[in-house]
């Protein structure tokens, strides 16, 4: 029979069935796809539904692509302190007047914490000295100043709190370009973090190394400024490629590693 001998009711019936069709093949369809579909709470990969139409055929051809989600630099940034942040510390001097609030430092290994000379007076001398975690806090004292990086040494009895976690330092500088993350200290419990980009790289010497003309480079970036001077810079892979020393610079992590290791 032609669609054209159709009558009207008949027509209807005919559109009425169509439609039904549809809608059970739709709904096998969904279903399908729900069941293909990742797990909650597993971000591994996305399932993209193409859906192509050929004109003239009587089915819609559907193809399940399998894509890694992009990560946000937000994201990015979030993972890259996590293990850092343990490590941020404050330190802080005590006097007959009360506590003087002297600034952000790091623990680099037990026992032992850097940070930028301007945060340490240069009458403060033996005693006097805490660094300060949360509720944690313990005595400590100056070890060593470092007059040509613009870095000093701070000596305490290390504890769970006060480590340096899962620190880690990046094997060499930073490119210019770079995306890089200054961490300040915050009472809040999670470091302050300033966003910035590393705007150049300038050679130096630094006398105090163990080699003699030993390269230590200083990185230019954005992401330091006073109130994080003293404070670890991270890069995006979470590890740390500097510290702050100065506003808008960062001594490099392979110098500072040099140093570190001539500590006993």
């Amino acid at each position: 029979m032609d669609i054209k001998d159709l009558n009207r009711s008949q027509f209807l019936l005919l559109l009425l069935l169509i439609m039904l069709v549809c809608s059970i093949t739709t709904a096998v369809v969904t279903v399908t796809l729900l069941d293909q579909s990742p797990k909650a709470g597993i971000a591994n990969t996305v399932n993209r539904v193409i859906e192509r139409v050929i004109p003239g055929a009587t089915t819609t051809v559907i193809k399940i692509v399998k894509e890694t989600p992009t990560v946000s630099e937000g994201e990015q940034v979030v993972k890259a302190t996590e293990s850092v942040s343990p490590a941020v510390i404050k330190l802080v001097r005590k006097t007959d007047k009360g506590s003087e609030n002297l600034g952000t430092g790091f623990v680099v290994r037990d026992g032992l914490i850097v940070t930028a000379l301007k945060n340490i007076p240069g009458d403060l001398t033996g005693t006097g000295l805490e660094v300060v975690k949360g509720s944690v806090s313990s005595l400590a004292e100056v070890l060593s100043r470092d007059l040509d990086n613009n870095i000093a040494f701070i000596k305490f009895t290390a504890t769970s709190t006060l480590s340096a976690g899962s620190l880690a330092f990046s094997e060499k500088s930073p490119a210019s370009g770079q995306t890089d993350v200054a961490l300040s200290y915050s009472e809040s419990g999670n470091p302050d973090i300033m966003i910035g980009l590393v705007m150049g790289i300038i050679p130096a010497t630094a006398s105090s190394t163990s080699s003699a003309n030993q390269n230590v480079d200083l990185i230019r970036t954005g992401s330091v400024i006073g109130d994080n001077i003293g404070g670890p810079v991270v890069g995006l892979d979470g590890k740390v490629i500097g510290i702050g020393i100065s506003r808008g610079y960062a001594l490099s992590a392979p110098a500072l590693k040099i140093l570190i290791d001539q500590i006993k």
